[in-house]
This record gives structure tokens, C-alpha cells and sequence, in this order.
């Protein structure tokens, strides 16, 4: 067996409490708004043009029952609409409302803030290069993924 590296093991554990912390933060600073941050998330990309639910559920690594839940939740609230497909009465598509649409703009006020307050300590170039170095850990992370 190999021995693994304490250094690599610090990372997927420090990169998995980063998650969590930024998770809960901003659940507690959207939670002013009515909203959770899975449901932020959802309103983000509705913003983008219409999405499957499956989609949506695949996008935010979280199953369909979540998705299911949130979009009850925002459908509730007016925020966003389920249309089903005419050619495949299974699938169901989501869309972002006006209402929807301005929940999001606040939405972003409160993760811009954020965002602020943890990446300001930091230059542009370092940002750059954070960025650079998460982004090609996703890409292996998602080939791996792929693999059967």
C-alpha cells in the first residue's frame, strides 16, 4: 500500500472545510431573505435560461429529492415555475420568475459580501493562480468521476 502523503491529506480535508464553513455562512446570511443557499444556487443557474430539475440536481452534487424540496419551496414563493417537456411528459424544467429573478439580485448582494470579506486579504494574481490550481483539481476530480 502506498503511503499517502500528510500534506495531500490536509488538503482534501482542509478543502472540505472550507465547503462546509462557506456552506453554512452563507445559509445563515441568505436565511435574512427567506432563502437557503441550495436554493441561491438554483436561482443562480435559472438565471442562466431554464434547467431540468435532473440537471440542476447533477449541477449541485445533491439528489433529485433535494431538488425536489427546494424547488417546491421556491415554487411556493412564486420564485420559479415547473414546466414539463411536451415531448417527454417525465421531464420537468424549471424557469426563474421576475419575483424569482430579483430574489436572485438580492441573493447576490449578500454572496458578493461574502465573497468580499474572505478574498480581499488576497491580490489579483493570487486569486488568479487559486483559482488556476482549484479548477484542474476539479477537472481530474471530474475524470475521475467519469471513469466506470
Amino acid at each position: 500500500m502506498q503511503e499517502i502523503n500528510e500534506q495531500k491529506i490536509q488538503i482534501f480535508s482542509n478543502i472540505a472545510k472550507i465547503h462546509r464553513a462557506i456552506q453554512r455562512e452563507l445559509n445563515k446570511r441568505l436565511e435574512s431573505l427567506g432563502i437557503t443557499y441550495l436554493d441561491f444556487l438554483i436561482l443562480r443557474a435559472l438565471d442562466e435560461g431554464q434547467k431540468s430539475m435532473v440537471y440542476l440536481a447533477k449541477r449541485y452534487f445533491v439528489t433529485q429529492a433535494s431538488i425536489t424540496l427546494a424547488i417546491d419551496r421556491l415554487e411556493e414563493r412564486g420564485l420559479v415555475k415547473r414546466i414539463r417537456d411536451q415531448s417527454d411528459r417525465r421531464v420537468i424544467f424549471v424557469t426563474i420568475t421576475d419575483e424569482g429573478k430579483d430574489m436572485f439580485k438580492k441573493g447576490m448582494e449578500v454572496y458578493s459580501k461574502m465573497t468580499a470579506d474572505i478574498l480581499d486579504c488576497m491580490t489579483e494574481d493570487e486569486i488568479k493562480d487559486l483559482l488556476d490550481k482549484l479548477k484542474n483539481l476539479l477537472n481530474r476530480v471530474q475524470k475521475i468521476e467519469e471513469k466506470p
